[in-house]
């Protein structure tokens, strides 16, 4: 199953310690966590970004995020998270609904 993150890190939050953050979980390898694999992990130069994972149920995602949490406590200022599916299969089943409804 794909989930796809938007994030935006906090400004407020020294480099330096997101570095420390983003290291400590690297080095013990914690991310991704284990049935978690990162597609895509795209980031703007504002420090807003999208996180595209691939996991079997949404508590291995919640870890991906937390760990981050974790490691660097307001690491990010908000994100949000949800199940997606590549807009090719959800057009498919937009139309199967409208063949339905006539």
């Amino acid at each position: 199953m794909l989930f796809l993150t938007y994030w935006e890190l906090n400004e407020g939050m020294p480099l330096e310690e997101r570095l420390k953050a983003g290291q400590k979980l690297l080095s013990l390898g914690l991310f991704p966590p284990e049935r978690v694999e990162v597609i895509r992990w795209d980031m703007t130069p504002d420090e807003w970004g999208i996180l595209i994972l691939e996991a079997e149920d949404v508590a291995d995602v919640h870890k991906a995020l937390s760990f981050w949490r974790l490691a660097g406590a307001g690491f990010f200022k908000m994100t949000k998270t949800a199940p997606v599916q590549p807009a090719q299969q959800a057009l498919s089943l937009l139309g199967e609904m409208m063949q339905s409804m006539v």
